[in-house]
């Protein structure tokens, strides 16, 4: 079995990686990002497409959310100091929380839009040709950008990439409307509604991607536990050691890219603190081992001692 000191050593050098690997990411994606908003400002202008500008307003918006996101990550990844001695990870939920704001907000926007459009007298709808033209490439460029998004999750979990990944799958649905939009236009001369029924399904994904990122963003600033099926991991890992006689004030949060883990277990008072500190200290390597971004607090209690002043939740063993 490796020593702490190799897993400490690996993770310092894991943490280097993740950090390269969600900045790749968010820099790729603020590139693209802008690419797309310069080629459709030119289709909703050429255009007077609804729907286009719908596809635009969302596009301007995950710019902002991606120059968020990329600050919120660089911050996130600096190492703990004096005044912050848990890290900063915890700015990837106001960064999250944020974005989910400028989201429902631009939803509001496309729906007011829309709904003028609707009493309003119709503008046709021009350059169906460009307006295609520009969608199928904007879905070109969010598929690879979603590739680049999806590897780089897999290796950082983080929050504010994981916004931007689920914004910009949803913007392939998007693009789509667009076209499927000024196809009917043009397909059926004088019918703008449809036109706009697709940019109030639009604006409604738009808003729906925005609360969930708001929700998942509370969850980490109020530090929701864990979801319960990666807590029955945590609690099988620590039951797989038959020296421990029972375990209890199982607490886990998010923060970041990081997971906290703490919780006390009970052991033989006869016990040297030699011999338990060598037992959780093999707990505490398991549980790195499953959840790699972990910090890990253990108590030790002497067998039926288990009242501590940190107990706050009444009746709640695990």
């Amino acid at each position: 079995m490796k020593t702490p000191q190799a897993y400490h050593d690996e993770n310092i050098a894991s943490l280097e990686d993740t950090r390269k690997d969600a900045l790749k990411a968010a820099r790729f994606t603020i590139i693209g990002v802008l690419l797309i908003v310069v080629i459709k400002s030119y289709a909703a202008y050429a255009s007077a497409s609804v729907a286009m500008l719908a596809s635009l307003t969302d596009s301007v918006g995950d710019l902002l959310i991606s120059g968020v996101a990329l600050y919120s990550i660089r911050l996130s990844l600096a190492p703990p100091d004096e005044d912050h001695r848990f890290g900063h990870g915890k700015v990837e939920g106001f960064s999250a929380f944020f974005e989910g704001a400028i989201l429902i907000g631009a939803a509001c926007f496309l729906v007011f839009e829309s709904i003028r459009h609707m009493t309003a007298a119709a503008e046709p709808i021009t350059a169906h040709t460009t307006v295609i033209a520009v969608s199928a490439i904007s879905i070109v460029i969010t598929v690879i950008m979603t590739q680049v998004q999806r590897r780089a999750l897999k290796k950082t979990q983080s929050l504010a990439l994981e916004a931007d990944l689920k914004h910009y799958t949803s913007d392939i649905w998007i693009n789509m409307g667009a076209i499927i939009a000024v196809t009917s236009d043009l397909l059926f001369a004088g019918t703008p509604i449809f036109d706009q029924i697709i940019s109030i399904a639009i604006a409604a994904y738009i808003g729906y991607s925005g609360f969930t990122i708001v929700k998942k963003a509370t969850d980490m600033l109020m530090d929701k536990e864990l979801p319960e099926s990666e807590r029955e991991e945590i609690i099988a890992i620590i039951n797989s050691h038959k020296e421990i006689k029972g375990m209890h004030d199982l607490r886990t949060w998010r923060s970041g890219m990081s997971i906290h883990i703490s919780f006390d277990v009970e052991l033989d008072g006869e016990m040297k603190l030699e011999d338990a500190h060598a037992i959780c200290r093999e707990m505490e390597i398991e549980l790195i081992e499953r959840f790699p971004n972990a910090e890990i607090i253990i108590h030790m209690d002497p067998e039926g001692d288990t009242y501590d002043t940190r107990h706050r939740v009444h009746g709640l063993h695990h």
